[in-house]
């Protein structure tokens, strides 16, 4: 994001060329969406996970109910 020998910032983004401004912020949007999408993919990694961890205590509880039937009967 710099351009020549200094960088862009909002503060000396009208020293620059409307050319340097739009590489400007078309940089900055794609390192935006590179991080949504990153932080996408770990929210759906996080819910994944959790809904394999619900599924395997729903497993335990059920094992545990049916060794208990097994018990008694």
């Amino acid at each position: 994001m710099a351009y020549g020998s200094t960088k862009i910032n909002r503060y000396n983004m009208h020293q620059f060329s409307s050319y340097d401004r739009m590489q400007y912020q078309r940089e900055r949007k794609a390192m935006a969406a590179e991080t949504i999408q990153k932080n996408a993919n770990l929210a759906n990694s996080f819910a994944n996970i959790q809904a394999s961890n619900a599924v395997e205590m729903g497993n335990i509880y059920s094992k545990m109910a049916m060794s208990r039937i097994s018990k008694t009967a």
